[in-house]
């Protein structure tokens, strides 16, 4: 039967595959002390009792918060939000994160205008009180994990191509989250695209450690192995992020054909998985090793590869691919017939936003495709200031068009119409102004990096990740921290600034930081050709990153300007000084002293 709604497949699934399983959930990968199973038949009469709850309390169209730990009640709670035709909007629990999360909920939950909140029983009591403080609405609240409702009282909702499926908040790396309206049309455009795009086997057995709330992990795991009709293995992201190794392990003990994760996540396992736990793992069954970073980059493949091919990683089976929150999840990506085609390009023609290919290693940078021009879309390469299409070889703006594009932000008509209601200046469209920054060439799609972050010094583009990945490069000290390059307002001109995690417990020396410092800056200024003078160490987990792992480059610029990042060491430019740090008599005067 021909579907166009994940609804109603799912609903058939349960009557044709209803003994298998849908989900697994292993905190800890394979050893796991706890099992949950959830077959299909069991989704959909979870999701159905739940649905009926949720249309005798509120009516459809209303938002319902989805605030759970990692496990199968989040998809069991997803699914029943799309039973009762109400929207649902995944969210982080505010729990153990401190302020971070809190303001991101505030944020969530007053741009939704949530009505109803599901989460499981050890968390609904805080998460009611807090609620409370954060709204000044009443917001009905609920455990999902104990029996609420009768499927024999669910009314079967008529689902059409523009009703909502669910409102996806973006990561927030360069904006405060927007709520994406993401229509059931533009969700199953996508998750048939993800499977076309890589060849995924239905059926297919997918992993994720993901967390359930981002994209990659909604839409790349829960929904797209749904859409499979195949089975979710879910492992807790603390579980991977503790021990890297539980992720390959699970790949390989229950022979996972599709994982998905950031362009991180590969290089930590290099780093933290010995040759001698390489040698215990069979990763010759994996097909798809998603890498969803953007840009990915072609070091980390290479790194990747070489480090597992005693596990029998094939290479052909890492895929670097391209999307983002406002199509759902994919716009690209490498499918399993060929491999990645990394590029090397002159490096000052980049900052001219040119695409020069050159043989030259000293001058060049490589750049790895993202997979071909997607047949998928209507994409397009544009300036972002003239609005002028632009020819392959030309680094512009990439604007979209197609059935996967959401329809805006909720509640944001400006917004929206500024970023869903682009024209070019030959007055075609309307695109989708990504806000990133690419080339067509050869056929395939290349990323470069985001319009926002750029740090234009002397006319110049410099991409902050090529000065990011130049850290980890220098010193042994530098290698296991995340970083975080930007521009502020210097003494007439755009400055540089590097902030760089490092270990605090028997942390080095202020002369050993001091020394660190220095390498720093005149390692990173001979690689810009432009004074990188500027240095800050914070603590490990001072880098703020968004809920993919892409580091809040946004963010950290605003807290060192306003002198709220509290670095370990800092080594800084006289002018910087003045205009981003008190004079200390006014500190002192502002504690009292």
């Amino acid at each position: 039967m021909q579907h166009n709604n994940i609804f109603d497949s799912t609903r058939e699934f349960a009557q044709t595959r209803g003994d298998q399983n849908a989900i697994v959930f292993l905190p800890d990968g394979p050893g796991s002390a706890v099992r949950t199973e959830l077959s299909y038949a069991e989704l959909d009469l979870r999701s159905r009792r739940l649905a009926s709850w949720l249309q005798e309390h509120r009516a459809a169209g209303d938002r319902v918060l989805l605030l759970y730990p990692p496990g199968a009640d989040f998809v069991n709670a997803f699914f029943a939000c799309l039973y009762a035709q109400m929207i649902p909007v995944p969210a982080p629990l505010p729990a153990g994160d401190g302020k971070g999360k809190v303001d991101r909920l505030r944020t969530i939950v007053n741009a939704a205008g949530c009505s109803v909140l599901f989460t499981d029983s050890a968390n609904l009591a805080d998460l009611t009180e807090q609620l409370t403080e954060l709204v000044d609405t009443d917001i009905l609240c609920a455990a999902t994990d104990i029996d609420l409702g009768d499927e024999g009282s669910w009314t079967e909702p008529v689902i059409k191509p523009e009703t909502l499926a669910l409102l996806q908040f973006t990561s927030g790396s360069t904006s405060e989250p927007r709520g994406v309206m993401v229509s059931h049309q533009s969700l199953w455009h996508n998750l048939g695209l993800i499977k076309k795009t890589f060849g995924l086997p239905t059926g297919g057995k997918v992993g994720s450690w993901l967390p359930h709330y981002h994209d990659m992990g909604l839409i790349g795991g829960s929904l797209s192995s749904i859409f499979l009709g195949g089975t979710l293995y879910l492992m807790s992201p603390m579980s991977f992020l503790r021990d890297p190794y539980r992720w390959l392990d699970l790949i390989d003990q229950e022979g996972i054909d599709i994982s998905p994760a950031p362009n991180f996540a590969y290089d930590l396992c290099v780093r933290r998985i010995k040759p001698a736990q390489v040698e215990q793992l069979d990763l010759s069954r994996w097909r798809h090793a998603l890498n969803g970073a953007e840009p990915v980059d072609p070091a980390t493949l290479k790194r990747f590869e070489l480090h597992f091919a005693a596990a029998g990683l094939k290479p052909e089976t890492i895929r670097p691919c391209y999307g983002m929150a406002e199509v759902g999840l994919l716009v690209t990506g490498t499918d399993e017939n060929r491999r990645p085609k990394p590029v090397r390009v002159d490096a000052a023609d980049i900052e001219r936003r040119l695409f020069t290919p050159t043989d030259d290693v000293a001058a060049g940078r490589e750049l790895i495709s993202s997979g071909p021009v997607p047949t998928g879309f209507d994409l397009r390469i544009v300036d972002p200031d003239s609005r002028t299409p632009l020819e392959d070889g030309r680094i512009g703006e990439i604007w979209l068009r197609g059935p996967s594009v959401a329809l805006g932000y909720w509640g944001k008509p400006d917004e929206s119409a500024a970023v869903f209601d682009a024209y070019t200046v030959e007055d075609e469209g309307p695109y989708l102004r990504t806000g990133d920054l690419g080339v067509c060439h050869d056929g395939d799609l290349y990323i470069t990096g985001r319009i926002k972050e750029l740090i234009i010094i002397n006319g110049r583009n410099i991409y902050p990740q090529d000065l990011e990945r130049k850290l980890g490069l220098l010193h042994p000290a530098l290698a296991d921290g995340a970083s975080a390059a930007f521009g502020v307002p210097g003494d007439g001109a755009e400055r540089i600034v590097v902030i760089q995690e490092i270990r605090t417990a028997g942390a080095a020396a202020p002369t050993g930081l001091q020394e660190l410092a220095d390498l720093i800056k005149a390692d990173l200024s001979a690689y810009a050709g432009s004074p990188v003078a500027n240095v800050c160490f914070v603590k490990r987990g001072g880098v703020l990153r968004t809920t993919s792992g892409k580091v809040r480059r946004t963010s950290m610029r605003e807290l060192f300007v306003t002198d709220t990042l509290l670095p370990h060491f800092e080594d800084l430019e006289p002018s910087i000084k003045k205009l981003h740090r008190a004079p200390l008599t006014e500190t002192l005067v502002g504690v009292g002293v």
